[in-house]
């Protein structure tokens, strides 16, 4: 596993990005979940990095979609 950069910005540029991204996503409808919560959780303490807690998203949200998808499908036959 490769070594992610170092991220430079200061705990009040961090907080500042994570207020907005989340204040973006719930402009857009998103809805805090206890799992959402802990992913985020991950990245603000380095855990994981900005690109991967998208990454983690946007598989969500295509999951999502795709069971949404399914349900309004009509039955075959």
């Amino acid at each position: 596993m490769s070594q992610a950069s170092k991220d430079t910005r200061s705990a009040a540029e961090k907080a500042r990005d994570t207020a907005g991204i989340i204040g973006s996503l719930k402009h857009d409808g998103y809805v805090p979940t206890p799992e959402a919560e802990a992913i985020h959780q991950r990245a603000e303490r380095g855990e994981i990095t900005t690109d991967e807690l998208v990454e983690i998203f946007r598989q969500r949200a295509l999951k999502i979609e795709a069971e949404q998808r399914a349900l309004k499908r009509p039955p075959h036959g």
